[in-house]
């Protein structure tokens, strides 16, 4: 260790020296009015204040200057970065599928299981605080069933305990692992896993079963909720003939039926449906959202307080919440569920205009504020709206919308496009909240021939791009949607779209230092194929 890591790390041992002596004192004094219970969220509960003072301490460990990068694959198969999460302990979660098995610390192998068939398996794992190594790595299983070449982090969710334990939720197939709660009983399982952060080893797993033909391998999520309780959700599916209602729901230990079945009310109707595992990994309860549309798919699940957050698309109202503007074709929806997973409150966006392409990208959750991107190719009347839609109607535009986090009613709701070409029709970039500046930055495509986005003031654009995936950095002012800036930059070296880098994730660690995984292509004809990934970060202050 340098000497400067070495005056950082004594820097951080004296402030948590102090912050553990006042934590203490405060446990003793109160301590016996505590309750024995196991809540780090509950201020009544004796681990409120362990989990305020192990929290204390690891929120004193970031390393805003850190550097560091790691680059995994060869670049002949395919590789698709998926989720990241800077953790508080100021290490690093990453999640991807891959068609091969990885190089990490010199070794190929997972901490527990091994990379399966030559197909696409997924993997998970975590770099230390000062990006110089990673800890651990683990293939969890093989996902070869039709993962989307541009697929949302959520294929592999990840999210952390209260005393950071990992939580891991993704869909496989293969091979079952063994020493598991339960059995893997069908070709399709949702594995859901709980792994120590720091050595990898597995607290508990399992697999929650369904009939095959009963939910759809896309649209699910987890969170992790305060209570330290696993919440899930997924999307089932009714019959193509007939349609019956679900009141079975996910086989798992301990979950009863559903209190809530599905609306079934059309053949291959898709609705999405919440389930709650405890944790030490047994069920507790689940129900379906029943909605009376063709199809309800959620991109944006999210424990908040005492309530789960959604941000999706829907065909339809959801029971008692009206206002979709175009009943029988998607919308954008943002609802809060309560601790009863009951809906607090729903809002739906887009236009009433029929046969409009609406379809929701992207959503994050930043000081206590929500923001969400879309793909859009009508107009309609929003509030706030600085920056108005471009072209006429067809023309597919970003939307970048802003609801109130408490109330999901609309505040201010922002378009980025050109007059003649359309926007891309996937968003393998990122929208972030940077802390430290203040601002919401989105990673997204330009259009394919390099025509620049209109509408903008020229003193709002830097950069140039004339090359196929070329790449804008949008600024956001919050509390606006005013856009502060917009660079643009190459994402390839020639006209034919090859030696591309795009970033695909990205997370702030403190005080304005990203982590960022980059996917990286050598032939735009194989960029479908032939991937690879590189996960990195820098300083603060060079983030651009």
């Amino acid at each position: 260790m340098d000497l400067e890591r070495t005056m950082v790390s004594h820097s951080r041992i004296r402030k948590f020296a102090f912050l553990f002596l006042s934590l203490f004192y405060l446990s003793f004094s109160f301590g016996h009015c505590k309750l024995d219970l196991n809540n780090p969220s509950d201020p009544r509960s004796r681990s409120f204040l362990e989990t305020a003072i192990w929290n204390a301490y690891l929120n004193s460990r970031c390393i805003p200057d850190a550097r560091g990068s790691f680059s995994l694959g060869t670049g002949n198969t395919l590789i698709v970065p998926l989720s990241i999460r800077a953790l508080r302990s100021g290490n690093t979660v990453v999640t991807a599928v891959t068609q091969e098995p990885l190089v990490w610390n010199g070794n190929t192998y997972g901490i527990h299981n091994n990379h399966q068939n030559s197909a696409l398996n997924g993997v998970v794992f975590v770099i230390d605080r000062y990006f110089s190594r990673i800890l651990w790595l683990d293939y969890i299983g093989e996902m070869s069933y039709g993962v989307e070449t541009w697929a949302h982090p959520d294929v592999i969710s990840v999210d952390e305990y209260s005393n950071g334990d990992l939580g891991f939720f993704a869909l496989v197939n293969g091979t079952g692992r063994t020493n598991t709660l339960n059995a893997k009983t069908g070709t399709l399982a949702f594995f859901l896993s709980r792994y120590n952060q720091y050595s990898g080893e597995i607290v508990w797993q399992g697999y929650a079963n369904k009939d095959n033909t009963r939910f759809s391998n896309k649209g699910y999520s987890m969170t992790v909720t305060p209570s330290d309780q696993m919440a899930i959700l997924y999307q089932g599916i009714s019959e193509a003939s007939t349609p019956t209602i679900d009141s079975t729901g996910l086989s798992y230990p301990g979950l009863p039926a559903p209190a809530t079945s599905s609306n079934s009310s059309l053949a291959s109707q898709k609705e999405i449906a919440i389930a709650l595992v405890d944790g030490s990994g047994h069920g507790i309860s689940q129900k379906f959202l029943p909605n009376t549309g063709l199809s309800t798919e959620a991109f944006f699940f999210k424990s908040y307080l005492d309530r789960i957050l959604i941000v999706g698309d829907t065909f339809n109202e959801f029971a008692s919440f009206s206002g979709h503007p175009r009943p029988t074709e998607a919308r954008g929806f943002y609802g809060i569920l309560n601790s009863s997973f009951n809906w607090d409150a729903v809002s739906y966006y887009g236009p009433t205009t029929a046969s409009t392409t609406y379809k929701t990208q992207k959503a994050i959750l930043n000081n206590e504020e929500i923001f969400i991107a879309s793909l859009i190719d009508q107009p309609y009347s929003t509030p706030n709206t600085i920056h108005l839609y471009q072209g006429s109607s067809g023309r597919r535009n970003y939307q970048i919308l802003k609801p109130d986090q408490s109330s999901t009613s609309l505040l201010w709701s922002q378009y980025l496009g050109t007059t003649g070409y359309n926007v891309p029709d996937v968003l393998p970039g990122n929208l972030i909240y940077n802390n430290a500046r203040g601002e919401v930055v989105g990673n997204l495509l330009t259009v394919d021939n390099g025509t620049p986005f209109t509408g903008i003031s020229p003193a709002l654009i830097s950069g140039s791009v004339q090359y196929a995936l070329g790449q804008a950095r949008l600024k956001m002012n919050p509390s606006t949607g005013a856009f502060n800036q917009i660079q643009l930059y190459e994402g390839s070296s020639d006209v034919s779209g090859n030696n591309g880098r795009f970033i695909s994730n990205q997370a702030e660690v403190c005080s304005g230092r990203m982590v960022t995984i980059f996917n990286l292509f050598n032939s735009f004809s194989t960029i479908t194929t032939a991937r690879w990934m590189e996960v990195s970060t820098r300083p603060a202050a060079e983030e651009p």
